[in-house]
């Protein structure tokens, strides 16, 4: 049949030992982008509305915005077949206590939210995350959940998984709130000191996708054809391949990194100006573009609430 068979020897022996056959159907993948213009965006949101988005956040309202025009983005698999969302929902993990635990926050409909509003709204209910005052967290995740052995936990979060995404029926009666993952889910690792990093997906959640954003650095950057220097940011993310494949996983990138690097015209309600100076982006082949008009010098960033 044109195949010789070989002996197995050596590491290739204990390797077909160790592992079976591939079965993950995950994409994982980054972009670097230039957020010059993303923090003269934040500056000005904070110095007008006093509040302050993070570039988490940003990332998160990005991402609703791509998945309105991608909506298989926005998609669950329920009895094998694939339910798309009639909102965005993205749930922001937020670090409780200096890595002490990690909850999460799902903000609704984010596609339709402005970044002051997304903000507002993370900071008052991670307030309350931290502060032990958000009832869902005490009696689920701290409380209930959190005394149970592990393999009985196993068997519990597979057992509302099922009651949740299949059934339809939430499990309020232990302070669980319908849809507790959102449709896609957003972590920010900037404040250990990552740069990429890839989270895995989530199962009990059902999300399609994770986004994982690394910190800020300053970085040699090519702006029409000149070397300069700009703060640029690695967004990560994990992808369920059975929903999203290479064509649609780029067009959420494209929009994503559009958005990225020029928050501005996507976020005309608020009023604010963009300063005038070019942002570079890559080009598919690894070269360098000028991209679109504005930025500013690098604010710095307050403690962010996320």
């Amino acid at each position: 049949m044109g195949y010789q068979r070989q002996e197995l020897r050596g590491f290739r022996k204990i390797a077909n030992a160790m592992w079976r056959a591939p079965s993950d159907g995950t994409i994982y993948g980054y972009k670097a982008i230039d957020v010059t213009l993303a923090r003269a965006f934040q500056a000005q949101v904070k110095e007008r509305y006093d509040v302050w988005p993070s570039i988490g956040q940003l990332v998160g309202r990005a991402i609703a915005l791509a998945l309105t025009q991608v909506p298989d983005g926005n998609t669950k698999l329920i009895w094998g077949r694939p339910y798309v969302k009639d909102t965005v929902d993205v749930y922001f993990q937020v670090d409780l206590g200096d890595g002490q635990d990690l909850s999460g926050v799902v903000v609704t409909d984010v596609g339709k939210k402005n970044p002051v509003q997304v903000a507002t709204e993370l900071r008052e209910v991670s307030h309350k995350l931290r502060s032990g005052k958000d009832k869902q967290y005490e009696k689920t995740q701290k409380g209930c959940l959190g005394r149970m052995p592990t393999w009985l936990l196993r068997r519990m979060l597979g057992f509302f998984t099922f009651l949740e995404y299949n059934l339809g029926i939430t499990p309020t009666w232990l302070g669980a709130r319908p849809e507790p993952f959102g449709t896609v889910m957003v972590t920010n690792v900037s404040k250990f000191g990552v740069d990429v990093a890839y989270a895995p997906l989530v199962p009990v959640s059902r999300v399609p996708f994770v986004a994982l954003v690394g910190q800020i650095a300053d970085r040699p950057w090519v702006v029409d054809g000149e070397l300069t220097i700009r703060p640029v940011i690695n967004v990560s993310a994990t992808f369920d391949h059975r929903l999203l494949d290479g064509n649609k996983i780029g067009k959420i990138v494209r929009s994503v990194v559009n958005y990225l690097e020029n928050p501005f015209p996507h976020e005309a309600e608020l009023g604010l100006t963009p300063p005038e100076v070019k942002v570079g982006r890559l080009r598919e082949g690894g070269a360098q573009d000028p991209g679109a008009e504005g930025s500013a010098p690098e604010p710095s960033e307050p403690s962010a609430e996320e």
